[in-house]
């Protein structure tokens, strides 16, 4: 981040992402980084890190601001191949 946030702009920040996080679908047929990518750069987050996020489940906590991490947790079904994604920022 080239211009850090102050502690209260990111707390705010962080509310609407994780807002923002909680609205989008819970199933997918793949594991939904453009879409968190597009809600953490849309609140002053960094995108991101490339990575190959795969498996059949996983989790992840990555740093996204000074004082923000994001966390995502995710899960294939068996039945349907969806992917059940978990995904906030804390």
């Amino acid at each position: 981040m080239s211009n850090p946030m102050t502690t209260a702009a990111e707390k705010k920040a962080r509310a609407a992402a994780n807002k923002a996080l909680a609205a989008l679908p819970n199933y997918h047929p793949h594991l939904p980084t453009g879409d968190l990518d597009a809600i953490l750069t849309a609140h002053g987050f960094t995108a991101l890190e490339d990575a190959i996020y795969c498996g059949r489940e996983g989790r992840v906590t990555e740093q996204v601001g000074p004082r923000t991490y994001l966390s995502m947790s995710w899960y294939k079904m068996e039945n349907t191949g969806r992917y059940e994604v978990v995904a906030y920022l804390s």
